[in-house]
């Protein structure tokens, strides 16, 4: 009876998710004079209470993050709050920007574009 009892809780607690992703991303251009030149950004919205995001991967690893995020391989662990953006984050090093997978505290996402 035990047993039925924690398989009858762990299918409800996987039937529970809604496999809604807890974030929005989207992509733009902007012109950077230093190098001039368009540069690709990331924007993304926090769509729960409280998101905690620790990897970015753009196309598969062909392209990376920049900026304050490329100093070798930097652990991220940005905190979005519900509605709350985090944008002007610099993808570079390929021609166009396909897909992006964003690990989370609840669990990983892949947007493609």
């Amino acid at each position: 009876m035990k047993k039925l009892v924690m398989l009858v809780l762990v299918l409800f607690i996987l039937g529970c998710g809604s496999g809604e992703p807890p974030i929005q991303i989207e992509t733009f251009e902007q012109y950077n004079p230093l190098f001039h030149s368009k540069s690709k950004f990331l924007k993304i919205t926090s769509l729960v209470d409280s998101v905690k995001i620790t990897d970015i991967v753009p196309n598969r690893g062909k392209c990376k993050v920049r900026g304050i995020l490329d100093q070798g391989k930097v652990k991220i662990n940005k905190v979005l709050k519900y509605g709350q953006v985090w944008d002007y984050i610099p993808i570079t090093g390929c021609g166009k920007l396909l897909e992006v997978q964003v690990k989370t505290d609840k669990g990983e996402w892949n947007f493609k574009f």
